[in-house]
């Protein structure tokens, strides 16, 4: 593999090298937790994801790779096995990746020329990862609160990852609401980054095909903050929209409570 080759794939095998640590991490959890219990089942949809992405992978290398037989008679059996879902065992294999991008960076400053080079990809796969982590934390910790108190709405790992699939979202739809302090404290966490990264990658996902309808090639100073600016406006409307939905909910709650203790 070339130099050039070598700066092009750094970004991304950083972000799959910190995604084999997660997957990792996740897996070395799930030892820890209760047999059947539904964090032990949320961590386990955690590991499907890895293995999904981690999948998408391979077939990207496979299809893309110039040098696609030798990749999938190598690093690709590798990728793959430690993707199958049912042999949690076999994610430590992913730690072979973090031999590997130790190899592609063992020049001096080759990680920060492949940034340099590629800032953009560098900044979307950061951003990815930070999502990965904002989301999971967030759902482990609202179930875990709310696992505590009988009277919850969200009681199972399906639940928690449905409830931050539409907090991050901002979409909202309030039928999964936390009604324990603990639980609040993760959905605000997840509200104020989470929503803020989902945005952003909302931007980068969105901002090709703008440049594409406007015939640009080029993007000067000017895209660049005004880019900023819309993310800037995206993140603070949807960060006070669930802040009010929040105090709206406790604010109903509390009357509600206020109502029965009167009546008794």
């Amino acid at each position: 593999m070339s130099e050039k080759q070598v700066r092009n794939v750094i970004p991304f095998e950083v972000f799959m090298a910190g995604l084999s640590i997660y997957g990792m991490t996740v897996v070395s959890l799930r030892l820890f937790l209760n047999t059947g219990s539904e964090m032990q089942r949320l961590f386990l949809y955690f590991d499907w994801m890895v293995c999904v992405i981690f999948l998408a992978a391979f077939v990207r290398h496979a299809v893309f790779e110039t040098h696609r037989l030798k990749y999938i008679f190598t690093w690709g059996i590798l990728d793959l096995i430690s993707s199958v879902p049912w042999f949690p065992v076999l994610r430590y294999i992913r730690l072979l990746r973090l031999g590997r991008i130790a190899w592609l960076v063992r020049k001096k400053g080759a990680l920060n020329l492949a940034i340099q080079r590629d800032p953009s990809a560098s900044l979307l796969y950061l951003l990815v990862l930070l999502m990965i982590l904002v989301y999971s934390g967030s759902c482990a910790g609202i179930l875990a609160f709310e696992s505590t108190d009988a009277t919850a709405k969200i009681q199972t790992g399906g639940d928690a990852l449905w409830f931050g699939l539409v907090t991050v979202s901002t979409v909202g739809y309030g039928d999964k609401v936390p009604v324990t302090t603990g639980a609040r404290i993760c959905a605000a966490v997840l509200m104020f980054t989470g929503i803020g990264i989902f945005a952003s990658l909302a931007g980068f996902m969105l901002d090709p095909l703008r440049r594409l309808a406007n015939g640009k090639r080029d993007v000067t100073a000017a895209d660049v903050e005004n880019r900023l600016n819309e993310l800037y406006m995206m993140l603070e409307q949807s960060t006070q929209a669930q802040a009010k939905q929040v105090l709206d909910e406790a604010e109903t709650e509390t009357k509600a409570d206020a109502e029965d203790e009167d009546e008794a």
